[in-house]
């Protein structure tokens, strides 16, 4: 990403309703997939640190970003054991970690398949992942082209990306399900009339925020039961055996 970005998500993830909304899943699938406390968790593209401060109940987090300006606001809030490094090339020994996250990082990189099977190096045996991405090319826009996205991608494709390199598939989904519908209709008006717009997740009020949140959030608990058929973002929760 570009600086300009780090330093947007650094002012907005806190109270922002996708980064709340994106942390409470997490904080959700941990408490349901990953057994014990005093684990060693990986933050793959930890950004400007809101989520290592949250998974810190479950023991020791650390953050990995290529971006020296994301490792520096990570310090900001506070966070240690920081890495600049690569997901193509994880600067930790094979086995290390009982967990890893990757939001919205594997789309960043060519080679998404190799970023893939480092995370799986990296885990111990019975380690579980959680990678989540933006979901279906026609929804591209103007948060891909400043987050330099190489792809969103479809469920299936991204299964089958992290099967090839051996990690089991416990779960998948789509999400921002009930947010699809009005967020493709604005950004294929702004494609089709050629609409300029500034960063879009400055877009909206505070009040606006509140709605979008609790629209947003709903959709935990929907998981829980039942597979979303398509929504804005994509999930896969797979492990290693």
């Amino acid at each position: 990403m570009l600086k300009a970005q780090y330093e947007t998500q650094y002012k907005l993830e806190i109270d922002h309703w996708w980064y709340r909304v994106r942390r409470e899943l997490v904080r959700d699938i941990f408490y349901r997939y990953v057994k014990g406390k005093q684990l060693k968790i990986l933050d793959v593209g930890c950004g400007t640190g809101a989520l290592m401060k949250e998974l810190g109940s479950y023991g020791d987090v650390y953050g990995l970003d290529f971006s020296e300006d994301a490792i520096e606001y990570c310090r900001e809030r506070g966070e240690k054991n920081l890495t600049i490094g690569s997901i193509n090339s994880i600067p930790f020994e094979s086995g290390y970690f009982d967990a890893v996250v990757a939001l919205d990082v594997i789309e960043h990189v060519q080679d998404d398949v190799g970023a893939i099977a480092e995370i799986k190096r990296v885990l111990k045996p019975g380690g579980i992942c959680l990678i989540f991405v933006p979901a279906f090319k026609i929804l591209w826009g103007k948060a891909d082209e400043l987050g330099c996205h190489f792809r969103r991608y479809r469920l299936p494709e991204l299964e089958d990306k992290i099967s090839r390199t051996g990690l089991i598939v416990k779960k998948s989904s789509y999400f921002n399900f009930m947010l699809f519908l009005p967020i493709l209709a604005v950004r294929l008006i702004v494609r089709l009339f050629r609409i300029k717009v500034g960063n879009e997740g400055e877009v909206g009020s505070r009040f606006m925020g509140n709605i979008l949140y609790h629209i947003f959030r709903s959709e935990i608990s929907i998981l829980r039961y039942v597979d979303l058929p398509f929504g804005v973002s994509a999930l896969v929760i797979s492990n290693k055996t």
